[in-house]
């Protein structure tokens, strides 16, 4: 079940040899052995990495981003005629806050032609 194409039916040799008690003896050379695995994972990943479809991965790509495209378009419509139907109340609001601000410079402007009369009767005596 590992999916081992060009590896016999031969099972592995195993990694340390004797079943004792005591100190055990390699029974494979260890370098041969972690060279001969390390070929085994390379033969088994180039052999899953050719099955691997390519084609049309790049069309999969600009079909995503066109989607991601079209979906931001679409909320930032709704977004935007949001904007649309309030520019009507800011107006409004705009027309009232500029009575407010005529009637209160016209008061500043009062004050101040009644201080500029108190500074000259003053500074005269």
């Amino acid at each position: 079940m590992r999916g081992r194409e060009d590896a016999s039916n031969e099972p592995p040799l195993p990694l340390y040899g004797g079943g004792g008690s005591g100190p055990v003896e390699p029974s494979v050379n260890i370098k041969e052995y972690v060279d001969a695995r390390d070929d085994a994972v390379e033969s088994r990943l180039s052999a899953k990495l050719d099955r691997v479809p390519t084609k049309g991965t790049v069309w999969g790509a600009m079909a995503t981003a066109v989607g991601i495209l079209v979906a931001i378009a679409a909320f930032g419509a709704d977004r935007f005629d949001g904007g649309i139907g309030a520019s009507s109340l800011v107006r409004e609001q705009q027309a009232i806050q500029k009575k407010a601000d005529d009637a209160q410079d016209a008061k500043i402007e009062l004050m101040n032609q009644k201080l500029d009369i108190l500074i000259k009767q003053t500074a005269s005596k």
